[in-house]
């Protein structure tokens, strides 16, 4: 197997921020955008990316093994890279969201969904580790603008 020299180099600075969003392809480069020029993270942040996203923090009664996996590594990385920040991204038509049984949520709105889940996995979060931050966003695309991607914080 051949072998790539790249022009990356590691990045040795510390980080502090811890990035969760989902493995859909069609949302990768708005992402990446956000994060490093919206949000200026410069490519220096933790990254942790399934299908749902921070979904699978929340599946403690469906599919608690995802759950188990979820939390286990969120804890990892907030302990062993001592992170204070947390982004926590849910995006519109995720085919995870669509694949999992309406009993789980109290209502059939997709967006509604997806930020009732953030907004109790930050509670959770805030409860085990009161010295996080710990910020919401939902990316969406509109048709409109030729289905660029827009990004909107979630409030409380």
């Amino acid at each position: 197997m051949p072998s790539y020299t790249l022009s990356s180099k590691v990045n040795q600075a510390h980080t502090e921020v811890l990035v969760i969003h989902c493995s859909d392809h069609r949302f990768q480069a708005g992402h990446y955008e956000f994060l490093n020029l919206a949000l200026n993270l410069g490519e220096n942040y933790d990254l942790l990316v399934l299908p749902g996203g921070a979904q699978a923090l929340s599946l403690l009664e469906y599919l608690p093994k995802f759950a188990w996996a979820g939390w286990k590594w969120f804890r990892f990385l907030v302990d062993a890279h001592g992170l204070k920040r947390i982004i926590l991204i849910a995006h519109q038509d995720c085919g995870w969201y669509k694949s999992l049984p309406h009993f789980l949520h109290s209502t059939a709105d997709p967006r509604a969904k997806q930020e009732g889940d953030l907004r109790r996995i930050r509670e959770v979060l805030l409860r085990e580790h009161r010295e996080l931050s710990v910020e919401l966003y939902y990316a969406a695309f509109d048709p409109a603008l030729r289905d660029r991607i827009v990004m909107e914080a979630i409030s409380n």
